[in-house]
């Protein structure tokens, strides 16, 4: 992190009151230099076609002309390319690719705010922050969950987020720590940018940032700081009377409540306090269930960051909070693997195998949590068997027997499923100390 940065960070953390002018002349060359240098050498280009290797072919001229254009506030955002992305049961997700340049002013943009904002977020806000992944995420929260006494948990998703953030909302939550006009009207031509879908057509957003977008994700965490973040904090958990954990992964959040009751009401209250900001529960995947170790009969499982939670049987004989991969996101790996080597059949198995090797491994490090390992192996054998018979469907003649291919398996040097995760972190989800 740059002098800079920390400066920022360290001004925010003494002054939670504090707000940020002459943001906008941070944005130098040496900014424009490292917020280029961050972004991912491979990523789809956007409706300029510039890919960071052209553009890196004469980095210095074109950083020099866009701090130019952003000096004399000729700086334009360009139309963001729309992909839509499959995620299984025919629906896909929305995904906005802005154009190089303004990937890079955005990278810039975005580091800006994570050094103010991340004096301000909550412990209890895991997504699109630095050393929190989702995987520790959920190992947090099952550990409250196992070792505080809330019995009942209300599970909520919020319906299309990303496209129903209210620009007038966001503006003012920014204001809280921006006093910069030049940088909130920069932020303001990247939510009003246009959006360019698929077939041509060009629409432009009244709400909503792009997701995939580099700035969205602050964006978003900002957004839901003020909007829930603190109403549960300082609203919901000091009005309960018992116990209350929670906590949030970018658009998805768990609250844990002691009293069914007191569940319910917050079901109730959520839906108006969303309202409020523009936004709404996606009802088929939003509720309050049973989740207790006193009462195991009527417990049900919930769905996390694409785990299922659910109470059973360590082999100590005593009930913990487990988690194992969703039904869902288990028979998606699947698919996608299928899908993916389809279209790479014909490719040399020796390049084939470093593919495969990368996703074996990805699979692993997230679903290897402890206590999941009957998936891992499920998962393992299905996919496996996916890739014998592509093989075997290169041409007409059977390429491999069971026996030769579980032979020629082993020389590609495919991870076995493994258990990644070790002892439990502790926990930052819990609002109120037990009594």
């Amino acid at each position: 992190m740059s002098r800079t940065l920390l400066e920022l960070t360290a001004k925010a953390k003494r002054d939670s009151g504090y707000r940020f002018r002459s943001l906008y002349r941070e944005i130098d060359l040496r900014m424009l230099y490292d917020s280029f240098r961050l972004l991912r050498r491979q990523a789809a280009t956007g409706v300029d076609g510039v890919s960071y290797a052209e553009y890196e072919k004469d980095l210095d001229a074109n950083l020099r002309g866009l701090l130019e254009r952003l000096a004399n506030h000729r700086y334009r955002a360009r139309l963001v390319r729309r992909k839509h992305i499959a995620k299984g049961s025919g629906k896909t997700r929305p995904l906005g690719i802005p154009a190089l340049e303004d990937k890079i002013v955005q990278m810039s943009a975005r580091r800006l705010l994570d050094a103010i904002f991340e004096a301000d977020f909550s412990d209890n806000s895991m997504g699109y922050r630095a050393g929190r992944g989702a995987r520790d995420a959920s190992q947090r929260l099952a550990s409250e969950l196992f070792r505080g006494r809330c019995h009942w948990v209300v599970e909520a998703d919020i319906k299309g987020f990303f496209d129903n953030m209210d620009h007038d909302w966001l503006i003012r939550m920014l204001e809280q720590r921006v006093a910069d006009r030049h940088y909130i009207r920069l932020i303001r031509k990247w939510l009003k940018a246009g959006i360019m879908e698929e077939d041509g057509v060009v629409r432009n957003p009244t709400t909503g940032t792009p997701q995939g977008g580099i700035i969205s994700p602050i964006l978003a965490n900002i957004y839901l700081h003020y909007a829930l973040d603190l109403w549960v904090e300082r609203v919901v958990a000091k009005g309960c009377r018992g116990q209350v954990a929670y906590q949030r992964y970018a658009d998805d959040f768990v609250l844990g409540f002691e009293y069914g009751h007191e569940a319910e009401v917050f079901f109730v209250n959520l839906s108006s306090r969303l309202a409020k900001f523009g936004l709404s529960l996606a009802m088929g995947k939003s509720g309050v269930i049973r989740f207790s170790r006193l009462d195991p009969k009527r417990s049900r499982k919930f769905t996390y960051l694409g785990f299922d939670f659910y109470w059973a049987r360590a082999r100590s004989g005593k009930r913990t909070v487990k988690r194992r991969t969703s039904k869902k996101k288990f028979q998606g790996a699947l698919k996608a693997l299928k899908d993916w080597i389809r279209q790479e059949r014909s490719t040399p198995l020796k390049r084939l195998a470093r593919t495969l090797r990368a996703k074996f491994r990805g699979h692993f490090n997230y679903y290897g949590v402890i206590g999941n390992s009957p998936m891992l192996s499920q998962f393992f054998n299905a996919a496996r068997w996916i890739v014998y018979r592509a093989l075997n469907d290169r041409s007409q003649k059977k390429s491999y027997d069971w026996g030769g291919f579980k032979q020629m398996w082993k020389t590609l040097d495919i991870p076995n499923p493994k258990i990644i995760e070790r002892y439990p972190l502790p926990s930052r989800c819990q609002l109120q100390p037990s009594r």
